[in-house]
């Protein structure tokens, strides 16, 4: 499977951070807003982003979160839903 295109955000989130060929806490911050705002159903305001970031850091022991499964993603955004 290709990584550029597992969540339909990478290619823009790959522009935002041209020719860098490496991922920092606030590319994955970037990224991670990017996810969670990409439906519309939800704002950055919604989620805890620094603990979907520190935790999917954690998991794929890199900042490039692309590497995750969308499933492993979504599940770690799940639990971070502010009430």
């Amino acid at each position: 499977m290709n990584n550029t295109t597992r969540y339909g955000l990478a290619d823009r989130a790959a522009a935002d951070h041209p020719g860098t060929g490496r991922w920092t806490r606030e590319s994955a911050v970037a990224f991670v807003i990017d996810a969670v705002e990409s439906t519309g159903a939800a704002t950055r305001n919604d989620f805890d982003i620094d603990r979907i970031v520190t935790t999917a850091h954690a998991l794929a022991d890199d900042w490039d979160l692309q590497t995750l499964t969308p499933d492993t993603f979504w599940r770690i955004a799940a639990g971070c839903i502010r009430y």
